[in-house]
């Protein structure tokens, strides 16, 4: 009996770690870069990478808790408080839905279907990076921690050649061919993410129509101008996070909550 008390014990502080650790990384890149979308007052960040990073080694509450609390709180630290209560839901429930679909799935993939989804998935994600990068990310974007500052100070602007986005997309893509034919990464797993993602998407556009772009003197319907924005963010967060989550997988670092 007391064996199993302490086996509970230590599995109850290994979650725990894992969520504190987990939270810290989601705040830290969704603050790391912040680029400024002044249609809705949001801004573009690379905190769906740990999200999809925590939802493929650990479990859907590790990657559900820092998904919600990390990125709320990035939110509320850097000037973008109106998107907090919206963050916290919207992102707790894309990093349980990506967690539980990756644990409920992830063995029906067989050789087949895993190097039909390779393939799609090695061409799609880089073609997607760059045909956005191409419309939206590419030459001049605001930079900014908040948007008060935007309001208050001349808006700091940071210029990313089309050609570094091109780089960028090739370098993932080749990331992510590796841990796709060396199996660390199943190829059911990467058409996950985007379904999460798609949530993410759906859930920052009803937030935006319905509360912050109303709230902020904003016309709902300039929401959609961040559909893209943000489909683009789960695709980089999801090209991000399918090699990092391959190359911690060989180190042996996998689920243990």
């Amino acid at each position: 009996m007391g064996g199993v008390v302490r086996r509970d014990h230590g599995g109850r502080a290994r979650l725990a770690i894992d969520i504190a650790v987990f939270t810290a990384a989601v705040y830290a890149a969704t603050v790391a870069i912040q680029i400024y979308q002044p249609a809705t007052g949001g801004y573009f960040n690379l905190g769906e990478s740990v999200i999809y990073v925590a939802a493929l080694l650990k479990s859907p509450l590790v990657a559900a808790f820092a998904g919600g609390v990390g990125a709320a709180l990035a939110d509320i630290s850097t000037g973008y408080g109106i998107f907090a209560p919206g963050t916290l839901i919207i992102k707790f429930i894309e990093g349980f839905v990506a967690g539980t679909l990756i644990r409920k799935l992830s063995g029906k993939n067989t050789p087949f279907i895993h190097n039909l989804l390779t393939i799609i998935a090695c061409i799609l994600y880089p073609a997607l990076i760059v045909v956005f990068a191409t419309i939206y990310w590419a030459g001049e974007a605001y930079y900014g921690p908040s948007e008060f500052l935007m309001k208050t100070l001349e808006p700091p602007l940071i210029n990313i050649p089309l050609f570094l986005w091109i780089i960028i997309a090739f370098s993932l893509a080749v990331a992510t061919i590796y841990v796709l034919l060396k199996r660390l990464v199943k190829g059911i797993e990467p058409p996950i993410l985007l379904i999460a993602g798609f949530i993410m998407v759906l859930g920052y556009f009803l937030y935006e129509f319905f509360y912050s772009n109303p709230a902020t003197g904003r016309d709902p319907w300039a929401a959609t101008a961040e559909i893209p924005i943000n489909i683009g963010q789960a695709v980089i967060g999801a090209s991000i996070a399918i090699p990092v989550s391959g190359w911690l997988r060989r180190a042996g670092y996998g689920k243990q909550t």
